[in-house]
């Protein structure tokens, strides 16, 4: 299923626009979760018919319900079993409010958008999404306390509060869908938090533009979780990994549909904590302040980290990303896709070489290289030997070698969006490099083009992809070497 109304891909839902789905993405079959006492009648009645799930692989295996005389048969069920259920539901329209508020900068074309929803699955939503909530309410204090103390940002800061993200990120997707002109032209990144604190354990996914930046931060924060004194959020963060952006929160709509460089944030569970009862009643206030929080710290941190980062971002004179990063971390998405090619792929190696692939990403890394440095340099520059204000034309050059920088690095991700979006039915995620994969709406897939056509055994897939990508290579290039 596609983010954000159905009816209106691509653009937004409103009064008097029309309607349609071309994709059949509206979900015919009612999808509700329900407790273990409930499946247990259900769950039994396979007994004995079909294979046995530990016939499987091994993320199949470790049913906990074997004590209840659940054998995990995996059906089809015989035909005189009979399941008859019945859906109340009220057929309303109801209509759905984002709260937006924005902080002015100086420069008005390079905006940081920060976004949290506010609307839960079932009620409570102490975690998923009232810590994220709570975090964005005491970000959005803090910059409301520096503005009444004479501050002004250098960059544009818009604070997002969503509605209807449980039912398809349906408020930031319809948002992006009707101020994509202004977002394409000025937003540097959006940094998201979904579920803010649940637990004891760091969690981030990023493009990789923002990868240097998310690690500088959280070296600046005290961890509440310290086996040495003075540890930061960076010295406890055990994998230290970063994911890759698929779907599943506010971040898609900008990532994969409009190329804006995001992020998405938050303390999950570890090994030692509490188990989190996802999207039941369960995620209460009683939870939160007994189990999954009960000194409220990890809320404090999250709130610290995501008003650093947007802080960072919205004040440094030269953009704090990397190219270089993103582009070395493209290098590897291409051997991954290579690695999985070999070995699960129906084409010959002999009938697809990934050589044009990789010399193009190597070539792009090189540019990066090379532009990072000439804004290291700027950085520098600024810093220790900045003009004299009485050497204007200096300074005005050294003003438009910063902007010309820092709409570089802003317009990079776009590099990366292929007009037609994916193939089977997926046009509305744009870019090339990150998407969902075509089974879930969670985990993310690179060059999702190139692996579903491996995976499917098209190599005329594969080649149509292989020209997508290296011309959003080359774009990239270009625009890094101007």
């Amino acid at each position: 299923m596609l983010p954000g109304d159905p009816t209106t891909p691509g653009y937004p839902s409103k009064p008097g626009v029309p309607r349609t789905d071309g994709n059949l993405s509206i979900p015919q079959i009612p999808s509700l979760p329900i407790s273990y006492r409930d499946a247990l009648p259900l769950l039994k009645a396979l007994n004995g018919h079909g294979p046995k799930a530990d016939s499987f692989n091994k993320y199949w295996q470790g049913g906990g319900l074997a004590y209840k005389g659940v054998d995990y048969n995996i059906g089809p069920s015989p035909s005189n079993l009979v399941l008859n259920l019945v859906n109340e539901q009220e057929y309303v329209t109801t209509p759905l409010w984002n709260v937006i508020g924005i902080i002015n900068g100086t420069i008005a074309d390079e905006v940081i958008v920060l976004g949290n929803h506010r609307d839960a699955w079932i009620a409570g939503g102490a975690g998923d999404p009232n810590s994220g909530s709570a975090a964005l309410n005491e970000v959005i204090r803090s910059f409301g306390a520096a503005l009444s103390q004479g501050w002004k940002p250098l960059r544009t800061l818009v604070f997002a509060s969503w509605d209807g993200e449980e039912y398809g990120l349906v408020g930031s997707t319809e948002w992006v869908e009707e101020y994509i002109p202004w977002l394409s032209a000025s937003t540097i990144a959006y940094l998201n938090v979904d579920v803010g604190a649940r637990g004891s354990h760091f969690t981030a996914a990023a493009s990789p533009l923002l990868n240097d930046l998310l690690y500088n931060v959280t070296t600046l924060v005290p961890s509440p979780n310290t086996t040495i004194p003075g540890q930061t959020v960076y010295d406890t963060w055990t994998s230290k990994q970063i994911r890759t952006m698929g779907s599943g929160s506010d971040f898609t709509a900008f990532q994969d549909f409009a190329g804006i460089a995001s992020l998405d944030i938050g303390f999950g569970a570890g090994p030692h904590d509490s188990v989190y009862h996802y999207h039941s009643n369960y995620d209460s206030f009683h939870w939160m302040d007994t189990q999954g929080d009960s000194t409220w710290q990890y809320h404090t941190t999250i709130a610290k980290i995501w008003a650093l980062l947007a802080a960072k971002l919205c004040e440094t004179p030269i953009l704090p990303v990397s190219a270089r990063t993103y582009a070395t971390a493209l290098e590897q998405y291409i051997h991954s896709v290579k690695t999985g090619a070999a070995t699960a792929s129906k084409i010959s190696p002999h009938d697809f070489s990934f050589k044009a692939l990789e010399h193009a990403s190597s070539n792009l890394t090189k540019l990066a290289t090379s532009f990072d440095a000439h804004t290291q340099h700027l950085t520098t520059l600024i810093a220790t030997h900045p003009p004299s204000w009485w050497k204007f034309w200096q300074r005005i050059k050294l003003y438009y070698a910063v902007r010309a920088a820092n709409t570089k690095y802003k317009l990079l991700e776009r590099q990366f969006l292929h007009p037609e979006g994916l193939d089977g039915g997926r046009d509305w995620f744009k870019h090339v490099v990150f998407a969902p994969g075509r089974w879930t709406g969670y985990a993310g897939a690179t060059f999702p083009g190139l692996v579903e056509g491996f995976e499917d055994g098209d190599l005329e897939g594969v080649r149509k992809w292989e020209g997508i990508v290296l011309g959003c290579l080359g774009r990239a290039g270009e625009l890094l070497s101007n």
